[in-house]
């Protein structure tokens, strides 16, 4: 007779007809005479002995019998015994507790960054709340079936309690709700928490550059350290796509990027981008000049990075986080900046923002930038209206006598007219004089 072990072996290169024959000689009916009555227990040793039917026990072989068909029909569909025979135990069995199905789900994880579909850091962060005295020690004795609202509030409340901040709170439920999603696709539970207690975020408004101030911190790098900053300032790339750039990714004016380093270290694997949105881009004129002169052109051919750094003492010359930083802000010190901004705003936000403030529309925006989601893009159309309070400051006045304030025309006219504003009509540009009261706005209201 085939153990269980063998059998289930065997279902992975069966078909839909042989899996069915396999199945049904997987686990047995067991009889045993308690204190308190009769008891049939289902035997699928060495991955377990089923008691109860969620918590009712088995007092004839009929109910036996039909929970040990669904079971193997389960089984049959490709579900795993040992998650099928767990569904079956009670809320308080150990196989039903939250820490059992964790550890199982981070396994899953633990492959998935194998194979590269997965970012090693983040199943770094997973690994660390779910360790002993983790975020997720909260659930340490609480089963899968547990899992309600008022359970998730608590749960908030708790990791506020710990000091955690709005934000890092919103991670660990978001990572849990992750896990829940899949016990759900698993069926090991039968539905997800109708509603979830999402922590309130602030409005995260980054800080912007000014493009001179942007070109003074360029300018402020040493020109052979420049190139990966122009491709951080000039294209709004992520860092940790332009470190992993080849120099074979150049090719006819365009940028191939199609990965990412996933890591701090400089021996990081390399993998696919974030959200795997690989793009091309066309190479900003500055960048390609500074390649031209930097790159040889053998390492184009050979396949070496397109960014090295040169004080690298890692073996293969590769930007780090520590090395970037510390190049960046020496630069924002170069220039008089007393609290130095920091690379992905400086850089990839001031871009964005730039673009966005020139009227280049979301849809292009969001396809050269590689976000997933378009209303990523809305940021930088708020810090776009911001940026544009710049433009209210006074300018000369031209030829004609005409000065400008903001996007509105100032213009010089005679006391004689009935909505002169002390010697000065102020307009909407575009908005020819002599429009009515109501069009006109008082001066001293755009004065900064």
């Amino acid at each position: 007779m085939s153990s269980p072990r063998q059998i289930l072996a065997s279902l992975w290169d069966a078909n839909r007809g042989k899996r069915w024959d396999l199945v049904a000689k997987l686990g047995c009916i067991r009889y045993e005479r308690r204190q308190d009555g009769p008891a049939y227990y289902l035997d699928f040793r060495p991955y377990g002995r089923v008691w109860s039917n969620r918590g009712l026990r088995l007092r004839d072989e009929a109910s036996a019998t039909d929970l040990l068909e669904k079971i193997r029909r389960r089984v049959a569909e490709g579900c795993a015994l040992e998650e099928v025979i767990a569904s079956y135990a009670s809320d308080d069995a150990g196989t039903n507790l939250i820490p059992w199905w964790l550890e199982r789900w981070l396994e899953v994880k633990r492959r998935e960054a194998g194979a590269g579909d997965r970012s090693p850091s983040y199943l770094r962060e997973l690994e660390r709340y779910a360790r002993v005295g983790g975020h997720f020690s909260f659930w340490r004795e609480r089963s899968i079936h547990e899992v309600r609202y008022a359970a998730l509030e608590d749960f908030s409340h708790w990791l506020a309690d710990r000091g955690l901040s709005a934000k890092s709170r919103w991670n660990v439920l978001a990572a849990f709700h992750s896990f829940l999603g899949w016990l759900f696709k698993r069926e090991a539970i039968a539905e997800m928490p109708r509603s979830y207690p999402w922590p309130k975020l602030a409005e995260y408004e980054p800080t912007v550059l000014s493009l001179e101030t942007q070109d003074a911190i360029l300018e402020a790098i040493p020109e052979e350290r420049r190139g990966l900053f122009l491709a951080l300032a000039r294209m709004g790339l992520r860092p940790s796509e332009a470190v992993a750039l080849e120099a074979s990714d150049v090719q006819d004016g365009w940028l191939h990027v199609t990965k990412a380093l996933k890591g701090r270290c400089a021996d990081a694997p390399v993998r696919a981008p974030k959200n795997n949105r690989g793009k091309r881009l066309p190479l900003d004129p500055e960048l390609a000049a500074w390649i031209e002169w930097h790159v040889p052109r053998e390492r184009r051919l050979c396949g070496g990075l397109l960014f090295e750094n040169p004080g690298a003492y890692n073996r293969n010359g590769r930007w780090t986080p520590t090395s970037m930083r510390r190049t960046w802000e020496a630069a924002c010190a170069a220039v008089g900046l007393e609290t130095p901004i920091s690379i992905y705003e400086g850089c990839k936000h001031t871009f964005a923002t730039a673009a966005k403030a020139r009227g280049v529309e979301d849809r292009l925006l969001q396809r050269f930038l590689g976000h997933k989601d378009r209303r990523s893009v809305e940021r930088y159309a708020r810090l776009a209206d911001t940026a544009l309070l710049a433009v209210l400051r006074p300018q000369k006045a031209d030829t004609r006598g005409r000065r400008f304030v903001g996007g509105l025309s100032v213009v010089k006219t005679s006391r004689k007219k009935p909505f002169n504003l002390n010697g000065l009509e102020v307009e909407a540009a575009g908005i020819e004089p002599g429009v009515r009261r109501r069009n006109c706005l008082k001066f001293q209201d755009f004065m900064l």
